[in-house]
């Protein structure tokens, strides 16, 4: 087993339910966020990840936690991955994902270039940074990315599929290997959603992906290909379908 995965084990017991009140500090809007590995997962833990994230570096986040909050209703949350470092949300996805009550976050400095074990980490870390402060429902945890960060959406996925509950992999996904049964059978609850795109180059790729997921009996899976869009991410009212078939409010 990658020697990743050996370590996140850990991080699979340090989120285990999502239930905290929110604290009177809790922020609603579009701000961005700073802490350490330290502050997270405290001093013992984060030293296990030393040789992935120091554990004094700075690492930032890009959020939008829905302006009505409320810990009564709680929201979902979204984990975006970027391909680059600076995060580029497309217009209107802002507003389309408050509507579906989701919080959403993004690391920054995690695009292709950054180290795999790097990228995972830090997605893992956005819940808990997000769960210091809000409530969230722990049956909408999702995931996605774009391109090379929608591959690296469906190893966290399939790897931590007790933890996020759907996925959306936008012109970019990779299928897994060497699961236990009790693990597929994990996978096979949740939901997925493959978009690409008629110009899209990986196209044939995310088509591949698709139907070994539907080969391996994951049968909430659905392929979205959407007429005359290349290699990027989808507007906001195709992306809203996916969060929708994510939700179960669409077949």
């Amino acid at each position: 087993m990658n020697k990743i995965f050996i370590l996140l084990i850990s991080l699979t017991i340090f989120f285990p339910a999502f239930a905290q009140e929110n604290s009177n500090s809790a922020q609603t809007g579009l701000f961005k966020s700073t802490s350490t590995i330290t502050k997270i997962l405290g001093p013992e833990l984060a030293n296990s990840y030393a040789e992935i994230i120091g554990e004094n570096e700075d690492i930032k986040w890009e959020i939008q936690v829905p302006a009505n909050y409320n810990p009564n209703n709680p929201p979902g949350i979204l984990v975006y991955v970027s391909p680059q470092n600076q995060i580029n949300p497309p217009i209107g996805w802002m507003k389309m994902i408050e509507d579906h009550n989701l919080i959403w976050i993004a690391a920054t400095m995690s695009g292709n270039k950054i180290k795999s074990s790097k990228r995972i980490l830090k997605a893992m870390l956005s819940l808990g940074l997000m769960e210091e402060s809000y409530k969230i429902d722990p049956k909408r945890v999702y995931i996605t990315g774009f391109s090379g960060g929608g591959r690296i959406a469906s190893i966290i996925a399939m790897n931590y599929p007790h933890i996020f509950k759907g996925a959306i992999y936008n012109c970019g996904a990779n299928f897994w290997d060497n699961h236990t049964p009790a693990r597929l059978d994990l996978i096979k609850n949740n939901r997925f959603v493959f978009i690409t795109g008629t110009d899209d180059f990986n196209l044939i790729d995310t088509k591949k992906v698709y139907r070994k997921y539907k080969k391996a009996d994951v049968k909430n899976t659905k392929l979205m290909i959407i007429a005359n869009m290349a290699h990027k991410n989808p507007r906001p009212r195709k992306f809203a379908k996916a969060i929708e078939y994510l939700d179960n409010n669409s077949s």
